[in-house]
């Protein structure tokens, strides 16, 4: 029987450019200059100020860019962490309401550093960026996890996980490997959103 992580892995890998309609690429970039917009307006709050200046202190080679950090190439991990507080701190990214809702958008700042070290192509950013929206938003189809006391964002793992494994060119049995791997750190709890509004809450 195929497992739920092999089935994701392979729609992961198999899913072309190609197959994309006009609307839905057209979609993808809406999303992208929208998470853009919301970069922007939240440019100097705190926490992305905080995001920047740690990750100007981490180098990576070929490493990643972010938004804020001119020439700076820093981890992928730190970029997409940067990117990622930018496009989600004020709230006003796209989202998702099903039986769980979703902030998709949150994938792309994953993508857009990988892309980047993958040495990727437009068409592949959008592709990726399909293939995350289509897992987490299906995800959130299938079943409210809110209700068992864990936050939305642990879909995202799974989502993003997925797509940087596709632009890193991965195999349907690496890509598979690697959204177990991302399973057991990322069982977020809805704690984060209890009391008073903190940064960690702004960057969830």
């Amino acid at each position: 029987m195929t497992s739920l992580a092999e089935r994701l892995a392979n729609y992961a890998t198999s899913l072309q450019f190609e197959q994309l309609d006009e609307l839905t690429v057209h979609e993808v970039r809406r999303r992208v200059i929208d998470s853009f917009a919301c970069a922007l307006g939240a440019y100097r709050a705190d926490a992305p100020q905080i995001a920047r200046r740690l990750a100007a202190t981490v180098t990576g080679d070929p490493g990643a860019r972010y938004l804020g950090g001119g020439a700076h190439r820093t981890s992928p991990e730190q970029a997409a962490f940067v990117n990622g507080v930018l496009f989600r701190y004020l709230d006003y990214n796209d989202t998702y309401l099903s039986l769980e809702p979703a902030h998709p958008s949150d994938n792309l700042a994953a993508i857009l550093a990988a892309a980047e070290v993958a040495g990727a192509s437009g068409k592949d950013v959008i592709t990726a960026a399909v293939i995350a929206y289509e897992i987490q938003c299906r995800l959130c189809d299938s079943a409210s996890i809110r209700a068992r006391g864990w936050d939305h964002v642990t879909y995202g793992a799974f989502s993003a996980t997925a797509a940087v494994g596709r632009l890193l060119r991965l195999s349907p049995e690496q890509i598979t490997h690697a959204l177990n791997l991302a399973a057991t750190p990322n069982v977020i709890l809805s704690q984060t959103r209890a009391g008073e509004l903190s940064n960690w809450k702004g960057c969830d």
